[in-house]
């Protein structure tokens, strides 16, 4: 059996499958704090560049090398963009869509030669956006980061099980003009009556990895769920929480070991409190 093995070009497809997984390590791990913006951007530039690239050579095989590499990015930027913003259903078509428009006409064009074009001419296209795309990183790591706040209640009314009850809300506000990868901050809860219990607060909405856009903000609500209040026997108001009526809510940075009189202190995890 002759099994004849083209080494060239299995050292050329290696390097086009690492290069689609650098692609995806920098769409999707490297440099967290970029905005998912400019990644988006960077990975279309990165595509135009592999393209002028392969306009540039003059190599059969190198050509389709920058040409796979360029359409191995580009499927990074549908698969980042898919992932990271909202885009809803109509969105998702758009850009499929569009996509697939898009890989259609180049290849239309490339049998018709429309995009046959001087070496110079490709080369300067390469340049220019090696220098757009440092340009755009370098406005972004510059640029400023997300910011949190926080609104708590003074005192809440125990609702009835089952249930949540709302101690404040926390609003994640992006000053810089593109959009922002954020997080919101973690809370505890203890509450006093008296005997201590903790508990972690909670969001009504996904908190983690949420998009904000440029110069936008979102609000969300903190809540601890009501069973906190009762006991999990008799289902009734614990200790003094049922001639209370409400109970105070308080901000610390930690929670004390005790306390004289009944209420719920908030303590935001891992970090200072919040301004208010």
């Amino acid at each position: 059996m002759d099994l004849k093995i083209d080494r060239v070009k299995i050292l050329y497809i290696v390097g086009v499958l690492l290069g689609v997984a650098a692609a995806f390590y920098f769409g999707f791990r490297l440099l967290e704090d970029l905005s998912p913006t400019t990644t988006s951007g960077v990975l279309v530039l990165v595509f135009v560049a592999f393209l002028l690239a392969g306009l540039y050579v003059e190599t059969d095989v190198l050509d389709t090398v920058f040409y796979a590499l360029g359409a191995g990015s580009y499927v990074v930027f549908v698969s980042y963009t898919l992932s990271v913003f909202e885009l809803g259903d109509g969105g998702v078509f758009v850009l499929l869509a569009g996509s697939s428009a898009l890989f259609i006409a180049l290849g239309y064009a490339s049998s018709k030669g429309v995009l046959d074009t001087e070496r110079r001419t490709a080369a300067v296209g390469v340049a220019v956006v090696l220098v757009v795309v440092l340009a755009l990183l370098g406005f972004d790591v510059t640029g400023e980061q997300p910011t949190h706040t926080a609104e708590f209640e003074e005192e809440i009314e125990v609702p009835p099980l089952p249930g949540e009850a709302t101690v404040g809300e926390v609003t994640v506000e992006n000053p810089f003009p593109l959009s922002r990868t954020a997080d919101v901050p973690t809370y505890d809860a203890c509450l006093y009556a008296p005997e201590l219990r903790r508990t972690r607060a909670r969001y009504e909405d996904r908190t983690r990895g949420l998009v904000v856009a440029g110069g936008g903000s979102r609000t969300f609500e903190l809540t601890v769920g009501v069973s906190l209040f009762y006991d999990p026997e008799t289902e009734e108001l614990r200790g003094e929480l049922e001639e209370a009526g409400t109970v105070p809510v308080e901000r610390a940075d930690e929670c004390p070991e005790s306390s004289d009189a009944v209420k719920l202190v908030v303590v935001r995890e891992g970090g200072p409190t919040p301004r208010r």
